[in-house]
């Protein structure tokens, strides 16, 4: 009978996790993780090729239970501004299910935990989340303007990454969870920008 598995690579994940957000992520090293996690250094080479691969993959971790969060969201609307708002609103509700996550991606810039050459694996996964990213925004700005041009799509990213991502930015570096009035807040404002149509399609010439 096979060994059953002591330290899962969502395990691992978790401690680093905890690690990074508790101190400065240059600090961060693969024994330090191993020590921590009480897992041979073996263990940890095998599971992370380096600490970039590390930290790559907790944004990615990070990155990908927000996106989920966000595809999920626009569901229960037939788009349009109330697709917008549920995913705008997405990012609180990440803070309350994934607090430590949370706090990795909305606190730490990605171009300084990891450098953009990264193992073909790990920057295929990125890329692929970012497109599903992308889509999303595309199709919500479609909802509300049948809009997929640019300008269309930066004033939904307004809405669901930038008013979000800041106010929750804040909450987390003063240490507060959102709250209620978060919600409201985001929802105020996010309605507000969508009340102004983008500005019109730019065109575009090859250089």
């Amino acid at each position: 009978m096979a060994r059953p598995r002591l330290h899962s690579l969502d395990d691992l994940l978790d401690v680093a996790e905890q690690l990074v957000t508790s101190s400065d992520p240059a600090g961060l090293t693969l024994r330090a993780l191993a020590t921590s996690a009480g897992a041979s250094n073996g263990t940890i080479y095998h599971a992370f090729r380096s600490k970039e691969d590390l930290l790559a993959k907790l944004w990615l971790r990070a990155w990908s239970r927000l996106g989920e969060l966000m595809n999920e969201a626009p569901a229960a609307h037939e788009g349009g501004i109330e697709a917008v708002v549920a995913v705008s609103l997405v990012p609180a509700e990440f803070v309350r299910r994934f607090p430590t996550s949370a706090q990795l991606f909305f606190t730490q810039r990605r171009d300084q935990l990891f450098s953009p050459e990264l193992p073909a694996d790990v920057a295929e996964e990125l890329n692929a989340t970012q497109q599903c990213f992308v889509d999303l925004l595309i199709s919500l700005a479609r909802g509300v303007w049948d809009r997929g041009d640019r300008e269309a799509v930066e004033a939904i990213a307004v809405c669901v990454v930038d008013v979000p991502g800041g106010i929750l930015r804040r909450a987390l570096l003063e240490g507060r969870s959102p709250d209620e009035a978060t919600g409201r807040r985001i929802e105020a404002a996010v309605r507000a920008i969508l009340a102004l149509d983008p500005p019109p399609p730019q065109e575009r010439g090859s250089r």
